[in-house]
């Protein structure tokens, strides 16, 4: 179906398709290869307009079908074609980093703009916020309680107990800097947006192109909304820690900004625990790092004192 969809609405002849994941497909056609890709929706096309709009050229590019659409209709969802780009796995990990770094940089610094936003606005955001940390402390409270009362005590539930003070300390910590965060804006009626990319993964950027796929997941936000997807990211924690003076060079943070992604980052991730111990062991130890790298994030960010 998707190969006849490729040749009568691009004007391909396609030779064959091979899957690369549930939603991608390498496409071999006459003409060259492509990837075509399938998605639930087309929230994607206002994010591709503003990449149109403003030439960002780092992004992978969607080629229009006959219609001169950048989307095509497949059954009850979508799907978009784009160039085939080739994958070097033997570019080191540091390298790729530093150019997302780059990347996003260039990104938000282009498509940086200024929004007005009422009282309401605010109010929301506190409340979203307050809510989402007390529900993490609920979440490690209840985990805390269940270890109580297991007649095995596993290693997973004694990492938990011995770092559970620090987890707690975070939480507090992000309500202190939410708390900084509405004092810089209560005066305030404009936020700064930009688009972000908000897909961090090491296999979708392509040094040799100087360019990220999978842009399914841009949006319009705050900037800091990408570097707290990336940290929170967890497996390659380190090496993105070591490397963001690269991206407070280029992009000047606004001072509620910063209280605002202190306030984020402080709010420790969502641990998934189940009757895997190895699992468990896992889940623990990321949580352990992500709480060690954060520390020597926040070092990084400079705040103005109270």
């Amino acid at each position: 179906m998707i190969q006849k969809l490729i040749q009568t609405k691009y004007d391909l002849e396609v030779i064959g398709l091979i899957q690369l994941s549930p939603k991608v497909y390498k496409v071999k056609t006459k003409q060259g290869f492509y990837c075509v890709k399938i998605i639930q929706d087309k929230k994607l096309e206002n994010a591709y307009q503003h990449i149109q709009t403003l030439h960002l050229h780092h992004f992978i590019s969607i080629i229009k079908n006959k219609e001169d659409h950048y989307f095509t209709p497949y059954h009850d969802k979508f799907i978009y074609l784009m160039p085939y780009l080739v994958y070097k796995n033997a570019i080191q990990k540091e390298l790729k980093i530093k150019m997302y770094y780059q990347i996003i940089a260039y990104l938000h610094k282009k498509s940086f703009f200024i929004q007005s936003e009422d009282v309401s606005f605010f109010e929301r955001q506190k409340e979203d916020l307050l809510s989402l940390i007390q529900i993490r402390k609920d979440e490690f409270e209840r985990m805390m309680k269940e270890f109580e009362f297991k007649k095995y005590k596993a290693p997973s539930g004694w990492m938990l107990v011995l770092n559970y003070y620090r987890i707690i300390e975070f939480l507090n910590q992000s309500r202190y800097y939410l708390s900084r965060y509405f004092e810089s804006v209560k005066e305030k009626k404009e936020i700064r947006l930009s688009l972000i990319y908000h897909h961090f993964d090491l296999n979708h950027i392509f040094i040799d192109q100087q360019k990220l796929i999978s842009i399914d997941q841009m949006k319009i936000n705050y900037c800091i909304y990408d570097l707290v997807e990336l940290f929170q990211n967890q497996k390659d924690l380190y090496e993105c820690v070591a490397l963001f003076d690269g991206y407070l060079e280029e992009i000047d943070l606004y001072q509620e900004e910063k209280l605002l992604l202190l306030c984020l980052l402080s709010i420790v991730p969502h641990v998934s625990l189940n009757e895997d111990e190895n699992n468990n062991i896992q889940e623990m130890a990321k949580l352990i790092c992500y709480m060690d790298g954060i520390v020597k994030i926040f070092k990084k960010i400079e705040i103005d004192e109270v």
